[in-house]
Formats: C-alpha cells, sequence, structure tokens
C-alpha cells in the first residue's frame, strides 16, 4: 500500500476531523500523565474522559512551549497544526507571531475561529500549505515546531529539508511524533495507514535524530514520552464507546460498521507496539 499523498491526507481531515474532535480531546494530539499514570480513575462521563485528555495535552504542549522558548516579536512556524489549539495558545503566550500550516482546508478555518476568539488573529495565522514543499520565504522563522504531523508524510526528510530553509540560522526546530516500537506486521502497516492516512512510521527513536542530522541540524535533545502518553489509549477507546451514536451520526452509516471493527485494533496496536519521542535541533549555519 502507497503512502497518502498531501492531498489525500488533507481530504481525510476535512472528512473524519470530527471523529478526532469527539474522541482525541481539543488538540488532537497525544496526552501527557506524570509517570503514565491516571490520577482520575473513578467512573467518568465523556465529557469529563474528553476534559481529562485536553489537559493532559496541555500538559504536553507546556513542556513543547518550554522547549521552543519563542520569545516576543519573533517568527514561528507549526508544521502540521491541526485545529489550532497548541498553535494559538504558544502565539498567546509567548507574544510572538505563528503560522500554522495544514493540509485540510477544514482545519485552516477552525485555526482561524480559535485565534478570532483568543484575541490574536493579528499574530496568529493558519494556511493551507504542504509541509514537503512550503511556499514561504527561506529564512522567515525563528522556530518551528511539528506535533504528530510528520507521521503523515510520505517523503520525510524533504519536509526536513523545508523546516531548515525556511527557518533562519539558530532556528529551533522540535518535532515530536511516533515510531514502531516494536515492527508492525505487512498486515499492521496496511490497517495503519488506511485507518489514518498515515506513512510508514520510522522503525525506532533515533531515525528522526538520523534525519535531522543529515539535513543539518545539530541535535540539542531528545526525549522519550511513549511512558507518559500510554493513558491516552485508554481514554480514546472509552470515548469511542460513549460517543457511538454522535459518531454514527456524523460519518454515516457504512463508515461507522468500518470503525467498529477498525478503531479498536488500531487503538490496541498503538497501546502495544507504537513509541513516541521529541527531538530539539538547532539550525546550523
Amino acid at each position: 500500500m502507497r503512502d497518502p499523498s498531501a492531498p489525500e491526507v488533507g481530504e481525510w481531515y476535512d472528512r473524519f476531523g470530527g471523529l478526532y474532535g469527539l474522541t482525541m480531546g481539543d488538540s488532537m494530539h497525544m496526552g501527557m500523565w506524570a509517570d503514565g499514570v491516571r490520577t482520575e480513575t473513578e467512573v467518568a462521563t465523556a465529557e469529563e474522559m474528553w476534559e481529562e485528555l485536553t489537559r493532559a495535552q496541555d500538559s504536553w504542549t507546556s513542556t513543547l512551549i518550554n522547549v521552543v522558548g519563542l520569545l516576543p516579536g519573533q517568527h514561528m512556524v507549526d508544521i502540521g497544526c491541526g485545529t489550532g489549539r497548541p498553535t494559538v495558545r504558544i502565539g498567546t503566550e509567548s507574544g510572538a507571531n505563528v503560522l500554522g500550516v495544514t493540509v485540510s482546508a477544514a482545519q485552516v478555518e477552525a485555526g482561524r475561529d480559535r485565534a478570532v476568539k483568543a484575541g490574536v488573529a493579528d499574530r496568529v495565522t493558519f494556511e493551507q500549505a504542504d509541509a514537503m514543499a512550503l511556499p514561504q520565504e527561506s529564512g522567515s522563522f525563528d522556530a518551528a515546531w511539528a506535533i504528530e504531523s510528520f507521521a503523515h508524510f510520505s517523503d520525510r526528510p524533504a519536509a526536513i529539508r523545508e523546516v531548515r530553509r525556511v527557518l533562519r540560522p539558530g532556528g529551533r526546530f522540535v518535532l515530536a511524533d511516533c515510531y514502531e516500537a516494536v515492527p508492525f506486521t505487512p498486515e499492521e502497516v496496511q490497517l495503519f495507514q488506511a485507518a489514518f492516512a498515515l506513512s510508514r512510521l520510522p522503525a525506532g527513536p533515533g531515525d528522526y535524530s538520523r534525519m535531522l542530522g543529515e539535513a543539518g541540524f545539530t541535535i540539542r535533545g531528545t526525549r522519550d514520552m511513549s511512558r507518559e502518553f500510554k493513558p491516552t489509549y485508554e481514554l480514546i477507546p472509552r470515548l469511542f464507546t460513549a460517543r457511538r451514536t454522535q459518531i454514527a451520526q456524523l460519518v454515516g452509516t457504512d463508515a461507522m460498521a468500518q470503525l467498529d471493527t477498525v478503531y479498536p485494533r488500531i487503538l490496541t496496536l498503538c497501546r502495544d507496539k507504537m513509541g513516541y519521542t521529541m527531538v530539539n535541533a538547532v539550525k546550523t549555519p
């Protein structure tokens, strides 16, 4: 099975973004729990679980904001910004100018709405663009981050080269994404690609550092987050079950029948075989 193209990924999120919004918190990325342990283990409603996941995502976003160290007046690009919660937050807290890019037209609209509601639309903007061929001029940004977007890219080295191109000398790049901690079987690879419009994941956490180094970045640090993120895969299946009626209304009967079979298998695969790493890098002159 071939890797999805950028337009196909965008179309996927335009169609199924509502599903992720219902089951994956407001940031639609992984959540971080201290030592990978949930403290809120009592029986909870769907809204309470969704809020817990969103708080855990916000904890991870806080970590990333601290690593990037963005300053007022600087310029940053969020590569694969989703619906823009982390984008708007770092722009709001730092006083910097932040551009979110995504291949999804629906996500661009959602991000712009967030920026307007937060009162930062003059500094936090969103554009539809392919990260493997960015339209921005070289040397436009002081920093960049990519939160779980590189899993979609069919040509990750090209995307890394593009990030390096649009960064100024000394610019910071924080890449946070998944890898195969346990090798996927060919059937699991196909299932994973079909279910989430993803490309084959790297074989290990060091692959991201290797690609960054080959592109001319200097690695400042890495951090494996696999343990801290495990509770994400406890909450998402529970949210899927609790909100099944809403999801069925959203995606339709045929798609729901497929999700009932595929979604639990995918989440089990993620829990048992997928790891997560963060790499902090700098563009060297």
